[in-house]
């Protein structure tokens, strides 16, 4: 075959694969992926405080207990806790900041704190303490801590109740006949409303267990308005 021969046929095989080349088309580039969107973390719940639920407070013997609209105990204290434990407690339902008041000792009761609100009275005492006057240093004589309510309702109208569901201000006279409670009628009665367990001995010359107890006192130098108040042992004869 002469050289151009030998030219043309390549050249015709050269257009061939042109022609097939541009049949099929470029190979084109997979299309691009786009990035996943991250996840968008959820917001974190804010821990809800338990005081801020409550709807009534009991006084029981030993505690305090917050109770929720619905009558589950939310949250309690005994009254041997810290006084500021009571103090923040109180003062989230009250919504405000009790007035602060110190007291020295007597012949019969030691040094205290006294933190009142509108309707309540907490009694922190300072029974190590020996106060300006000589008095004091009785050593531990109660829980750390005592409770004193006047008013049916504290703060945003949350009830305040014993656990038979006497408020204070109620009528004392009714309650005593009811559960059976001596009632003398001269300005100085209480009545035991609710007994907790033993926590010592009975005590000669007393027909009540030694124990605290939910008091309702109707003592006219209290105002005589039927307040509610514990602990109180009234199987050691407190005067």
């Amino acid at each position: 075959m002469s050289e151009v021969l030998r030219s043309a046929s390549a050249a015709a095989a050269l257009t061939v694969v042109l022609a097939l080349t541009g049949c099929f088309g470029a190979p084109t580039a997979p299309p691009e992926t786009a990035p996943s969107a991250e996840p968008t973390p959820s917001a974190e719940a804010v821990p809800v405080d338990p005081i801020t639920t409550t709807a009534a407070i009991v006084v029981r013997p030993e505690q305090l207990e917050f109770v929720d609209a619905s009558g589950a105990v939310v949250h309690s204290l005994s009254y041997d806790a810290e006084a500021a434990e009571f103090v923040a407690a109180l003062s989230t339902i009250a919504g405000a900041e009790p007035e602060q008041a110190e007291h020295p000792a007597s012949m019969e009761t030691p040094p205290r704190t006294d933190y009142t609100w509108p309707g309540v009275i907490l009694s922190d005492d300072h029974e190590e303490e020996i106060s300006d006057n000589g008095f004091g240093g009785y050593g531990p004589i109660d829980m750390n801590v005592s409770v004193n309510f006047g008013a049916p309702t504290l703060g945003d109208g949350v009830v305040v109740r014993t656990v038979d569901g006497f408020q204070p201000g109620g009528d004392a006279e009714a309650l005593a006949a009811e559960l059976g409670e001596p009632w003398l009628d001269n300005g100085y009665d209480q009545v035991r409303v609710e007994t907790g367990e033993p926590i010592g001995p009975q005590q000669a010359g007393h027909d009540v267990e030694n124990a605290y107890s939910v008091a309702v006192n109707t003592w006219e130098w209290q105002g005589a308005s039927n307040r509610v108040f514990a602990p109180w042992n009234f199987g050691i004869g407190h005067v």
